[in-house]
């Protein structure tokens, strides 16, 4: 039997499985769970116990159908086990109904502090529960100093940015509305039964059903935090449950496939990966729609991918995305010659579903312990998706091109997909028109949002595409997961101060050492040694390696503390799972989970959807019938001209030839400065016409029954989003609003990320163009400028290794970001001037009197070995020291992850190989809008800001000191900008004059946009 039938016969119990490992954490998805974790907090609730407390399930009914034991010979119809003797800890041990999942998912301790393992289901629920939940349970956040009082409780992101819990609408619990939080649980708990429901009595699941379960917990599970402590209060419930189902799914395929086999501790896991050049992809295309077209046939093949792998043939659930691909967890397959035979029919599988023009990569990685192999696999993808495979026969191809020269239907290449051929009349082959056709009528249903470039272009028929990428290398592999602390060593002595007076601890080295001992003398321990123990984790002990290493050992992701051999590595090790955050797949999943909430919710929903997009008329539509009609199938368009105006209407209704206008107003100005004074003057309008299949313009049209279009097809939002994955977007808007809007991402990330914009670099570019411009043209522009990022960034750290030096430190406080350092920086190899960073260190709760500060993110790289300051450490082991922020001092030398900004205009096509020399630091954004504010406020008319500028140009080839002597008589003689009476004005003039920022800033407003200065516009 093949492996995959295998699991396919299986799929009933592995689902069930997977649903009881989303229901085992369902307790927490309530008010009372929060409030009891609450700082000085006397309630208590066992989330655990929930099937037992009937007032929990809001009279929804769902704990019954939960408890019930009929579940029992569904959720354990096992199929053609082997070998026997092995799949009997399965067989043996049944789990009779959900509420077994959620009473039994941990490796309890009972009274006497012995540990009492679970059997069966619930042993594998429990070692993933352990792997992803259980660490940061038991260590991290385990002091009092990280718990959170009821009036301020908060959820963060992965970098300590704290936001209100959706779940509750309030910070202060005493003030949640009961009612709201009951309707919600109300809503879950109602959708949950009658899925259930529907699988008992049908005793199958189907995959709408499954589907509908999954999207279900993930919307409720989404709006509240799985733990409430500082620092883990970022793990949304979702993210716990996910990362544990997908694990546990995974490992009982595994057992299904090769046998029964003991988990705790020892269970590893694969990652799978399908890659595709998404970028190359998405980059064929002559217009939104092709583009729009390839992102659609896309999507639907990674949905049909996990059908197939999450459903059909259940081996793992969806951890990540980008524009590499899609990658899976997947079971540890130890039999090499199995782990092929599984490659082999997942590429069979998949070759037969995808109708993309590139094939698909397949590949499972070695076995891992945790998911920060993530990383690495991702970067070799990479390297492999350059060469990308066309799924075509390309010889049959060739032929077909020969055989089309013989006859009387020429063809030539379809410039599109670049694959197969197409009629010399018609722009592209029939694949690919039937894509873009598909695409426009989906539009024609909603309107609102814009595939038309001429609607996104500007009054000066221009547009940006914006592009932006996160550094997440360092994060998805854990390597900057560790310079996060989960409590402070100084937060834990104060706590136990008695203890570590007993036992000589006041520093972290004798912690270090006394655990040294431990090891050296496992047997031997007195009770204050046992009594440390229990300051991290309640057990007893009768071993130290045996009952206090191996448990925690166990649950380190990376895998490396169970391949330590010699105490002191141990020591040390033990010593960072103690106070560091751990990379579990919850949190790398978090980490790219908040990034890509920052693309979709931050910029995509909040910046762009609420923007202010002016003028009003440039949103309007025109609808006009055609006479005679020309015959133009509904969704396609066709270009028409009126008085030498040229734009593309789409056709919506073929046989009475009614069109629709996809072009912004202000580009038809000539014909009236308001929508309804354009709609009057195109009636009666003589137009030629050029269909698709045309090769010339066709005269004797006319347009009559000009008329504002209906409502649906008003107020459309001029910009559209061409993709976004966790990493990586890219948006075309008009070129006019690109800068403001990027200004705006920059800030919100500013605010954001402060306490890592050290580490988490936010690359930034626009690339604006004439609307007429080939898209791919622009994309591999946009391809290039990723690359180009990535290259600069490599350069700074390799040349300068990354060093800034700090030149001052103000203490602030910031309404965005609360109590901060701002830092002046200087890094002559980023940045041509100082530049200023604010950097918070306080979380959301004001509270003064205790000082409630974020001591667990903001962490600083400093350069220079041990700075010896309180809170510094070691996060590699290698020498590699932090500080907190606040403990920087003037003249440290820190090291960051430079970000970037390009402001590039594409004049030709041979404009895109030049992208690297329009890279700049990401704070520039901020002096180019603060540069055009002040020349709008100056009474400078054009002639002196173009004297200036020609002056500036003209002197460019003199020497430094030469061009700077020209620079200052020209500040002051043509601009008058005295160094004495305004000498901070004058200096940033010259500087912007220097290092070529203004004259960026010029050509941009004054020559691309168009801009007005003294009353006219600059042509």
């Amino acid at each position: 039997m093949s492996i995959l039938k295998k699991l396919e016969e299986n799929r009933i119990p592995i689902l069930l499985a997977e649903i009881g490992a989303y229901l085992h954490l369902i307790g927490r998805f309530s008010k009372e769970f929060i409030s009891s974790h609450a700082k000085n907090s006397s309630e208590k609730f066992e989330y655990d116990r929930v099937c037992e407390y009937n007032d929990f399930w809001e009279n929804t009914g769902l704990n019954d159908i939960l408890r019930d034991n009929n579940w029992e010979n569904l959720i354990n119809d096992f199929k053609n086990l082997q070998p026997q003797d092995a799949s009997n800890r399965l067989l043996a041990n049944k789990v009779k109904n959900f509420c077994d999942f959620i009473r039994k998912h941990e490796w309890k301790i009972d009274k006497s502090g012995n540990l009492k393992p679970e059997e069966g289901l619930c042993r594998i629920l429990a070692d993933a529960h352990g792997i992803v939940s259980g660490i940061d349970k038991a260590l991290a956040g385990r002091g009092k100093s990280g718990k959170q009082r009821r009036e301020y409780t908060y959820r963060a992101t992965a970098f300590g940015y704290e936001t209100v819990i959706e779940f509750l609408e309030d910070h202060n619990l005493d003030n949640v509305d009961a009612q709201k939080i009951s309707e919600k649980k109300k809503k879950l708990f109602t959708k949950l039964k009658d899925i259930l429901e529907n699988i008992k009595n049908s005793n199958n699941i189907d995959y709408e059903g499954y589907r509908k379960f999954v999207s279900t917990i993930k919307h409720y599970y989404s709006m509240t935090i799985g733990e409430t402590r500082r620092p883990i209060n970022e793990i949304s419930l979702y993210d716990y449950a996910h990362t544990i189902a997908s694990l546990m799914k995974s490992n009982l395929a595994k057992m299904i496939i090769e046998g029964w086999y003991e988990p705790r501790g020892k269970s590893k896991w694969r990652i799978l990966k399908v890659n595709v050049d998404v970028l190359g992809l998405l980059s064929k295309g002559l217009k939104v729609g092709d583009i729009l077209g390839h992102k659609r046939e896309l999507e639907k093949t990674f949905d049909k991918i996990k059908k197939l792998l999450e459903y059909k043939y259940p081996l793992g659930n969806e951890i990540y995305r980008d524009t590499t691909g899609i990658y899976f967890s997947c079971p540890n397959i130890e039999d090499s010659t199995k782990l092929s035979e599984l490659k082999e029919e997942i590429l069979e599988k998949i070759a037969s579903i995808s109708n993309l023009d590139f094939s698909l990569q397949v590949e499972i990685s070695e076995e891992s312990r945790s998911m920060v192999i993530l990383s690495k696999i991702r970067e070799k993808s990479l390297k492999d998706i350059i060469f990308h495979h066309v799924s075509n026969n390309v010889e049959h191809i060739i032929k077909s091109f020969k055989k089309s020269k013989e006859g009387n239907d020429r063809k030539d290449l379809c410039p599109v997909c670049r694959l197969r051929l197409k009629s010399v009349k018609e722009d592209r082959c029939n694949v690919c028109k039937e894509r873009y056709e598909r695409r426009a009528k989906k539009w024609i249903e909603n309107p609102k949002e814009t595939i038309w470039l001429d609607e996104v272009a500007d009054k000066n028929d221009r547009v940006a595409l914006i592009v932006g990428c996160f550094d997440l290398e360092k994060w998805l592999s854990g390597d900057f997961v560790a310079t996060f602390v989960s409590q402070t060593f100084d937060d834990w002595k104060n706590e136990n101060q008695t203890l570590c007076q007993r036992l000589g601890i006041n520093t972290v080295e004798d912690l270090k050492a006394c655990f040294e001992n431990m090891f050296n003398n496992p047997n031997s321990l007195n009770s204050n040694q046992k009594k440390l123990c229990k300051t991290f984790i309640n057990i007893r002990l009768s071993n130290f390696i045996d009952d206090f290493w191996n448990p925690i050992a166990e649950r380190d992701a990376t895998g490396t503390a169970l391949n330590l051999i010699s105490n002191s590595e141990r020591a040390d090790w033990l010593v960072r799972l103690l106070f560091r955050k751990h990379p579990s797949l919850a949190r790398i999943y978090r980490i790219w989970n908040t990034t890509q909430e920052f693309i979709k919710k931050t910029v995509f929903d909040r910046i762009l959807k609420n923007y202010e997009w002016k003028p009003e008329i440039r949103r309007k539509r025109i609808k006009f019938k055609i006479e005679p009609n020309p015959n133009i199938r509904k969704g396609s368009t066709c270009d028409i001209d009126i008085d030498g105006v040229r734009f593309s209407p789409i056709c919506i209704d073929r046989s009475n030839s009614i069109f629709i206008s996809t072009i912004n107003l202000e580009i038809l100005k000539k014909f009236g400065g308001t929508a309804e004074e354009i709609t009057k003057n195109l009636n009666d309008k003589i137009i030629r016409i050029k269909r698709e299949s045309d090769r010339k313009w066709k005269k004797g049209f006319k347009i009559v029954s000009a008329e504002l279009a209906d409502d649906k097809f008003q107020d459309y939002l001029p910009y559209v989003i061409v993709y976004d994955t966790p990493d990586q977007f890219m948006i075309f808007i008009p070129a006019s609003e690109a800068l403001d809007i990027a200004e705006k991402i920059i800030k919100e990330y500013e605010k954001q990320f402060s306490k890592v914009r050290d580490r988490l670099p936010l690359h930034l570019g626009i690339i604006a163009f004439h609307r007429k411009m080939p898209l791919y043209v622009v994309m591999d522009a946009g391809r290039r400028l990723l690359q180009t990022f990535k290259e600069k960034s490599e350069e700074f750290k390799r040349k300068s290794g990354g060093l800034v030096e700090v030149v001052d430190i103000q203490d602030i406080d910031d309404e965005d970001i609360g109590k901060c350092k701002e830092l002046t920086l200087r890094a002559e190899e980023y940045s041509s001037v100082e530049f200023k960073w604010k950097i918070s260190y306080s979380t959301k709760d004001p509270d003064v009197k205790d000082h409630v500060k974020d001591r667990w993110h903001p962490y600083i790289r400093i350069y220079g070995g041990n700075p010896n300051r309180p809170s510094s450490f070691d996060y590699t082991g290698n020498g590699d020291y932090l500080v907190h922020v606040e403990e920087l001092k003037k003249n440290d030398k820190i090291i960051i992850e430079p970000s970037y900004f390009a402001l590039i205009y594409l004049e030709n096509f041979v404009d895109r190989f030049k992208i690297d020399e329009s890279i700049r630091p990401l704070h520039d954004i901020h002096r180019i809008k603060e540069l055009w504010n002040i020349i709008k406020s100056k009474n400078w008319s054009a002639s002196q800001i173009h004297a200036f500028w020609e002056e500036l140009i003209k002197r460019r080839e003199y020497g430094d000191e030469l061009f700077e002597k020209f620079l200052k008589d020209n500040l002051i003689n043509i601009l008058d900008i005295s160094p004495s009476e305004d000498k901070e004005l004058f200096k940033k003039f010259f500087d912007a004059s220097k290092d070529g920022l203004l004259n960026l800033c010029l050509y941009w407003y004054l020559s691309i946009l168009k801009e007005r200065i003294g009353g006219r516009e600059v042509e």
